[in-house]
C-alpha cells in the first residue's frame, strides 16, 4: 500500500526558512509515522498558498531534551523558543527535511478552492487526499539543490535558477 503524502501548514517565515535550505527539520507537536513520506507545504496567512514540499527522510521522536540534541544545529531555533514550544509536553517529535521542492508558480487558497471544492487547510497537518494528491503532481515543480555541509545552518540554492535566493521574513522558531 502506497503511503498518503502530508499536506502541513507552515508560517510564511518558516516556509521561507525550508525553501532557502536552512530549515532541515521541521518541529511537531503530533505527527503519524511519516518516514519516506512527501509532505506538501501549504504556507499560512498572509500568504496563502501552495508551495511546494519535501521528503521526510527520518523522524525524531523522544524527550523534548533527546530530540534538541538531534536537531539544534538544523531546526533554526533558538533553545528558549524550542522550550516554549514543547513546553508542557513529554514528547516531542521532529521531522528531517530532504529533496526540497518548489512550484514553479505557487499555487493560491483561491484557486485551490476553484479547482478542489472540499480544499481545507490544516491547522497543523492533515493527510492529503487522492483528487489533491493528483493535481499537486501535476503542478510543475523545481527541485532546490542543497549545498553538502558539516550539519550547520548552511545555505541552499534553486537548481533551476542559479541560487536566486529569498529574503528572510520575521525571526526564526517552531511552526504550527
Amino acid at each position: 500500500m502506497k503511503t498518503k503524502p502530508l499536506l502541513l501548514s507552515l508560517k510564511p517565515c518558516y516556509a521561507e526558512l525550508v525553501f532557502q535550505g536552512l530549515k532541515r527539520a521541521e518541529l511537531r507537536r503530533r505527527i503519524p509515522c511519516v518516514e519516506n513520506r512527501d509532505v506538501f507545504i501549504y504556507v499560512s496567512s498572509p500568504v496563502r498558498c501552495l508551495r511546494g514540499g519535501f521528503r521526510v527522510e527520518q523522524v525524531w521522536s523522544g524527550s523534548p531534551e533527546e530530540v534538541w540534541k538531534e536537531v539544534e544545529g538544523i531546526a533554526h531555533v533558538e533553545r528558549r523558543e524550542f522550550d516554549a514550544y514543547y513546553a508542557g509536553r513529554t514528547i516531542a517529535y521532529a521531522l528531517r527535511i530532504s529533496e526540497v521542492w518548489e512550484y514553479d508558480k505557487p499555487v493560491h487558497l483561491e484557486v485551490l478552492r476553484a479547482r478542489l471544492s472540499d480544499f481545507v487547510v490544516p491547522q497543523s497537518w492533515r493527510y492529503v487526499k487522492s483528487e489533491e494528491s493528483r493535481y499537486f503532481r501535476t503542478l510543475g515543480r523545481s527541485p532546490i539543490r542543497r549545498r553538502i555541509g558539516s550539519g550547520t545552518r548552511d545555505g541552499g540554492e534553486r537548481a533551476s535558477e542559479g541560487g536566486r535566493g529569498y529574503a528572510l521574513h520575521g525571526k526564526t522558531g517552531a511552526a504550527e
